[in-house]
């Protein structure tokens, strides 16, 4: 018998098992998810800059003068750094706001007065505008230099920037102030032939324009209500008009009523 090679049959049995073995638990391993870093951010979500300053809250600060209050808005302002400045003044009733240019001038959306106490704006021909309660005069913002202030509704002013050919190419801040004094002191005596009341404004109702003779009138028939006729109305604008620095305003009953212009003509001392 030729010879022939020796087989092993046992170990063959073993091996293969193995190999099976191994590459059942190779295909059943999961794989590690790959990291990559923080998932990026979809195209709507990713950052944009700096919100837009007509996005941000506005800055508001209070006035206050007497019984009038109002709130001072200024859109798109930082809190440290509002533009606008408020200087109260008790002693004399009055509270200037002060706006710096810029925040007139360029804004998006226009610096807002906001009356908060009782009554209503009621704008006047120089600018100037007079805050009335039940129809009386309480109080009055003079006319802002370099500005104009426009009514948006009865409680509700907008500080808006002059056209360029009128504001001259200011660059001043713009201020407005409030006040709810406008008579400091009255006397009644003898001038110029009869009797004469002698009224010595405030320096406020010396520069507000109309919101200022408005007041004055409310405070003077509130006191004496002789006052109240139509000579005496005239001539107390006719000095408010022509003649605001004169120490006292003096204003005689007795003198004839022949209407505004007459009044200015005659120097606020019409006698015919």
């Amino acid at each position: 018998m030729p010879e022939t090679e020796t087989v092993h049959p046992h170990r063959r049995s073993r091996a293969l098992p193995a190999l099976v073995l191994l590459l059942t638990l190779g295909a059943c391993t999961p794989s590690a998810p790959a990291t990559t870093g923080a998932p990026s951010l979809p195209p709507s979500a990713a950052p944009t800059g700096p919100p837009s300053t007509t996005d941000a809250e506005p800055v508001r600060v209070e006035m206050t003068a007497g019984d009038v209050t109002l709130e001072v808005s200024v859109p798109g302002a930082a809190v440290d750094d509002p533009h606008v400045h408020v200087t109260p003044d008790e002693q004399a009733g009055t509270a200037t706001v002060t706006l710096e240019r810029s925040a007139v001038d360029d804004a998006e959306v226009p610096v807002a007065l906001t009356l908060t106490s009782d009554g209503t704006f009621e704008p006047r021909a120089d600018g100037s505008v007079t805050v009335r309660a039940g129809g009386t005069a309480v109080g009055g913002l003079s006319a802002p230099r370099g500005a104009r202030l426009v009514a948006a509704d009865g409680t509700h002013l907008e500080v808006r920037p002059l056209a360029d050919d009128a504001s001259g190419g200011a660059d001043d801040d713009v201020t407005t102030t409030l006040g709810t004094s406008a008579v400091e002191r009255t006397d009644w005596g003898d001038r110029e032939g009869g009797r004469s009341l002698a009224v010595v404004p405030t320096d406020w109702a010396r520069e507000a324009g109309q919101a200022g003779v408005d007041l004055a009138w409310a405070e003077l028939v509130a006191a004496d209500p002789e006052v109240d006729t139509a000579t005496m109305h005239d001539q107390l604008e006719c000095h408010a008009i022509g003649a605001p620095d004169k120490d006292s305003w003096n204003l005689e009953p007795w003198r004839p009523d022949v209407g505004l212009v007459a009044t200015m003509a005659a120097r606020c001392n019409p006698t015919s």
